[in-house]
């Protein structure tokens, strides 16, 4: 038998009963429609807490996932105004949120001109965030310059990044031993260059250069 409440359940699964019965519990979990409207009330204002309080990028990002499982209204606009107050790691997660949910145009600029700007304080959080960028030409682009660059430390990060993407939506990038050849210890070898020219075509299969 569970020896968690309903409540408990409910509130560890920020109001998802997919997620509980997933856990094995949905066969003790009997809450009232009622009883989850007022729970739900308590996840949402503390999910509104966290986004006014929290700069943990993981926090952050669960607390906008929650609003948007209960269709909290006006978020586009509740992030929008709190991208305008928040700091720069802050706002790289806000303005990954807008393009996830809403392709805000300029998402990419902001998590860019946070990199350049803020590099030791957003670096893991830009390419945390570009996770979610797969079909952002712009992002793309930025990957490329990453790989013909000099900077080690951003080679490293781009490889994660499309490595994130080669099993998020473009499995082309899986193809060919790409993934291989892009690593930081091929940057040397003529077959980097060759396989930088084969991403390339994966993120332009149309061979319009970037």
């Amino acid at each position: 038998m569970s020896t968690f409440s309903n409540k408990e359940l409910y509130m560890m699964n920020g109001g998802n009963k997919l997620y509980i019965h997933k856990d094995g519990f949905g066969d003790v979990y009997n809450a009232t429609p009622l009883e989850e409207a007022e729970w739900a009330k308590e996840i949402i204002a503390n999910a509104l807490k966290r986004i006014d309080t929290e700069e943990n990028a993981t926090v952050l990002k669960f607390a906008i996932e929650s609003l948007q499982f209960h269709k909290y209204p006006e978020l586009k606009a509740l992030l929008m105004k709190k991208l305008k107050e928040a700091g720069p790691a802050k706002q790289v997660v806000l303005a990954t949120a807008l393009w996830s949910n809403w392709r805000y145009n300029k998402s990419f600029d902001i998590l860019y001109q946070n990199l350049l700007q803020h590099r030791n304080e957003c670096l893991n959080n830009v390419f945390l965030g570009l996770g979610e960028f797969k079909e952002n030409d712009e992002a793309k682009k930025f990957l490329i310059t990453c790989f013909e660059g000099d900077d080690d430390i951003l080679i490293v990060k781009a490889y994660v990044t499309i490595g994130m993407w080669a099993y998020s939506g473009i499995p082309a990038l899986r193809n060919n031993n790409l993934l291989e050849l892009l690593h930081i210890e091929n940057k040397n070898e003529s077959t980097f260059k060759e396989a930088v020219e084969q991403l390339k075509q994966v993120f332009w299969p149309e061979k319009i250069n970037p």
